[in-house]
């Protein structure tokens, strides 16, 4: 690919639609994705109408209307108390030692919920129905056989109901209770809860267009993916050279990694004690700016702190922060434009600047 073929490349991928980040949620953090138990463990809980939550029967009475709205031509769905008077079942065994994802019982009514998102629907459905045909305690009680899932697909005799249409009318119930209730961290975590499994049921936001431009340009978009490799790395080998010509006694270690997606060129000095490192940070995010770091390790007393901050943060700064339980001194550099003599020079300025706090400021101490 030629550089021609490549700037025409890079402006029509601009022209595409970027897909939106979904919010992130306390649930997406770990990057697990979805399991089916977890999900039933948080629906259990919000179902307790007794339970800590506080919200009382909200839940329930969002899952009758939504079952309601799901199935219109089912006409016994209006119940008067959306109580339970137990804590929802987990799991519950049945005689063919079967699990029932969900199980919960009111006052008139008895309601078992298989839960099936990314499986596909092969339960042994009539087993869980003569599990509560069989119970004594369910004998004068109304029974709803409810399968949620992506879809609101069901077998027969059971309820279908589709993740959408419930978080529909959670969303319904909870902005009522925003309304007239103190926010807590219930409420908060339902909400949570509500983002991740929307985010899934959206599945994929890439607009149709990018899609089909990406995957039929796989072979070109792969040559700028080398392509960049290539360059930083030969960028990184140029840089070393300089360096090791300004260092001669001295031998240098360099690494890239990479934050956020962009490269990161990390140079450090032999003779350095610590694991004190001046870093590149060739940030191509938007609205963000090429930097070179400096961190300075092992700064553990005031007096060490003081010291290390009047050394080191010099007029060029432009941000400065502590990490690691505050023993790492960070100074950052930013510069405007990107030109490779520039980001050279002040490499070297820092790199100088370190070097001298760690082979004689530090040896101080």
């Amino acid at each position: 690919m030629d550089i021609i073929q490549l700037k025409q490349l890079i402006e029509h991928i601009k022209t595409l639609p970027i897909p939106e980040t979904p919010e992130t949620t306390i649930f997406s953090i770990g990057s697990r994705g979805y399991y089916e138990n977890p999900t039933s463990d948080v629906l259990a809980f919000f179902c307790d109408s007794e339970g800590d939550h506080g919200l009382g029967s909200l839940m329930i009475e969002a899952l009758f209307e939504a079952l309601s709205t799901a199935n219109p031509s089912c006409g016994n769905l209006d119940v008067d108390d959306f109580s339970v008077i137990n804590p929802p079942e987990r799991e519950a065994i049945t005689k063919g030692k079967k699990r029932i994802d969900l199980l919960l019982e009111g006052n008139e009514w008895v309601m078992l919920i298989e839960n099936k998102i990314y499986h596909h629907q092969a339960n042994p459905f009539d087993s869980y129905i003569k599990h509560v045909e069989s119970n004594n305690d369910f004998k004068e009680k109304q029974s709803f056989y409810v399968v949620l899932s992506p879809d609101g697909q069901s077998p027969d005799d059971w309820l279908g109901l589709s993740y959408p249409v419930l978080i529909n009318a959670i969303k319904q119930k909870l902005a009522g209770t925003f309304i007239s209730q103190p926010l807590n961290k219930w409420m908060l975590l339902l909400r949570e809860f509500i983002l991740h499994l929307e985010g899934i049921m959206t599945g994929s936001n890439i607009e149709e267009d990018t899609a089909k431009y990406v995957l039929g340009n796989l072979s070109q978009i792969k040559d700028i993916q080398d392509l960049k490799i290539e360059v930083v790395t030969a960028f990184k080998d140029e840089l070393v050279k300089k360096v090791e010509s300004v260092f001669l006694n001295n031998k240098i270690d360099t690494k890239i990694h990479h934050w956020y997606g962009f490269p990161v060129l990390r140079f450090t000095l032999e003779s350095w004690k610590t694991e004190s490192v001046v870093v590149m940070f060739l940030d191509g995010r938007k609205d963000k700016k090429y930097c070179v770091d400096l961190y300075a390790y092992d700064i553990t007393t005031s007096k060490e702190h003081e010291i290390a901050e009047a050394f080191l943060k010099q007029d060029d700064c432009t941000k400065a922060w502590l990490e690691s339980s505050d023993t790492i001194k960070c100074f950052r550099t930013s510069y405007d434009s990107f030109n490779k003599d520039n980001a050279y020079e002040l490499l070297i300025k820092k790199l100088k600047l370190l070097d001298e706090f760690e082979t004689k400021v530090r040896s101080q101490w």
